[in-house]
């Protein structure tokens, strides 16, 4: 399913759908002069393009295994 379609300029230069900028976000930034500059990554869950509208995502628990490095704990 594709969630956002346009030219790589028009997706790189002005992404629209929540999704598609929350994958930019993640991505690292390879220029040097820029690779210290934080970003903002929202922690919250998005909203699937294939679940049900009132799907509830599960509560997830951490363990943190280095400051700023946590894992999903598996029930």
């Amino acid at each position: 399913m594709k969630l956002e379609i346009g030219s790589r300029a028009d997706i790189f230069g002005s992404p629209q759908h929540p999704y598609t900028k929350r994958l930019l976000e993640a991505v690292p930034v390879p220029e040097p002069a820029r690779r210290l500059t934080k970003r903002f990554v929202p922690n919250e869950e998005i909203r699937s393009p294939i679940r049900a509208p009132d799907y509830e995502a599960p509560i997830r628990r951490y363990r943190e295994v280095s400051p700023g490095h946590s894992v999903i704990i598996d029930d």
